[in-house]
């Protein structure tokens, strides 16, 4: 069984290079998978996955995911993804991967911070806005699920409305996070 990366983690950030590539071992083909269906460049994919990993072993000190590392790795992996297609004028497809992000990922915590920590402070901004603009009660549902981590039925019961109600806000808060992004010059 593979060791949990959270483990693996704190023994990377006290310099254990055998973790370090445990999680390079571990992480290293959903990563190639994942960059790979939205860049078709096998060598642009390569260099792209070894500064990752580059740019993590020399921050791991800075770097502090709360969770699961590899949804950390994925925020860093699309970021790069964003910054490739935005320096070379690739507006159509960044719009894509953002509409294309999985669901449970798009408000990871993981992903804000690794956006944040790869200086892409900009997009930070937008998302502020992006939920300061929000209803006050999609504003609620935000702040439950990614502020406090509970989950669609504890924050039902909480709001006293069905899962499926938490469900939609929780779809219409991420479209409107897009609209967001489409309409900023972010993108271009």
């Amino acid at each position: 069984m593979e060791e949990k990366t959270n483990t693996l983690w704190e023994a990377v950030q006290q310099g254990d290079q055998s973790a370090f590539e445990k999680i390079y071992l571990q992480a290293v083909p959903q990563l190639y998978r994942e960059i790979s269906r939205r860049i078709s460049d096998r060598v642009v994919v390569e260099d792209m996955i070894q500064e990752l990993f580059l740019t993590l072993w020399e921050r791991r000190n800075i770097y502090q995911p709360k969770g699961d590392i590899y949804a950390y790795l994925y925020g860093m992996a699309i970021n790069r993804v964003l910054n490739y297609y935005r320096s070379h004028k690739k507006q159509p497809q960044i719009l894509a991967i953002w509409e294309n992000l999985p669901e449970d990922l798009l408000g990871l915590e993981e992903l804000s911070a690794a956006f944040k920590q790869a200086h892409t402070e900009e997009l930070e901004n937008l998302l502020d806005k992006a939920i300061q603009q929000l209803p006050q009660r999609m504003k609620e549902v935000y702040h439950l699920r990614f502020e406090e981590k509970k989950t669609v039925p504890q924050i039902a019961q909480f709001l006293h409305t069905s899962p499926n109600t938490v469900n939609n806000q929780l779809k219409e808060i991420r479209k409107r996070f897009i609209k967001t992004l489409k309409e900023t010059s972010y993108m271009f």
